[in-house]
């Protein structure tokens, strides 16, 4: 009995052992402001979301229910990925697909690091496929089906708008259309925390690892069918406003009927 005790006492002291082992090596890990980018980029090229939480700033918020339980959490990127929930379903598994997708060819480069006490900025190049025109394609996509519905075609677009991360005409299927790439040079500002350096997610990192997918120009040939497609559509919205004109016009010039008639029996 003496002999099992001990054995049991051994194993949980060797579990924690290895436990603190790994938190160690871990903080070792984020020893430096460019240790710490390096873990972050890694861990975004595998989706160890874990490891992306714990040396980069990744996580928000949480909402939780009258009881305190969690119920949403807010992170900056992957968010769908992270929430808590028992079973992943359809919407997770294409969100999956969709940051495998964006992952797949990322690719990057620290060039420099200027430390100043618990704050340090990154320089990094960072190479992608280059998504820019994605977020085009998809509008098109919008756009060829609003003009094909009835009427204004703004039920169409806002079922393809909620449907917008994982459904069949979403964004991942224009994703294999992206060709090029997308190379930019972005400074990265890193702090000092209780475990080490963390890397700052900011607005402009999360657009150059996803390949400039949040691009504010569009290339010549995407932007000018947009724009047809655009005149197109304000032709057809017109088009139905005379429509209902001429309707309303027609209803006018109906002659009254008999009304307010009252019979009197003598």
């Amino acid at each position: 009995m003496k002999k099992l005790i001990r054995s049991v006492f051994s194993t949980l002291l060797l579990c924690l052992c290895l436990a603190a082992c790994v938190q160690k090596s871990k903080i070792e890990t984020w020893k430096t402001p460019e240790k710490a980018a390096e873990s972050v980029m890694h861990a975004l090229k595998t989706l160890d979301l874990e490891t992306l939480n714990e040396s980069g700033d990744d996580y928000v918020s949480t909402e939780r229910n009258w009881i305190g339980f969690p119920t949403r959490k807010e992170y900056r990127v992957f968010n769908e990925l992270l929430q808590p929930a028992l079973f992943k379903g359809r919407k997770y598994k294409a969100n999956k697909k969709f940051a495998e997708k964006i992952v797949e060819n990322l690719s990057w480069e620290i060039s420099e690091v200027q430390e100043n006490k618990d704050q340090a900025d990154i320089k990094m190049k960072i190479m992608n496929e280059d998504m820019s025109d994605v977020m085009g394609y998809y509008m098109i996509g919008i756009m060829e089906r609003m003009l094909k519905a009835e009427g204004s075609g703004l039920k169409q677009m806002i079922r393809d708008l909620s449907n917008i991360d994982y459904d069949k005409g979403g964004v991942l299927s224009y994703m294999d259309r992206a060709e090029g790439i997308s190379s930019t040079d972005v400074t990265v500002r890193a702090y000092q925390g209780d475990e080490g350096w963390k890397l700052h997610i900011s607005d402009s990192f999360i657009n150059a690892f996803m390949g400039n997918l949040d691009a504010n120009h569009l290339s010549e040939d995407v932007e000018k069918h947009l724009c047809e497609l655009e005149d197109e559509y304000e032709q057809v919205i017109a088009k139905n406003k005379e429509l209902n004109k001429k309707r309303t016009r027609w209803e006018c010039d109906i002659p009254p009927g008999p009304s307010n008639v009252q019979i009197y029996l003598v």
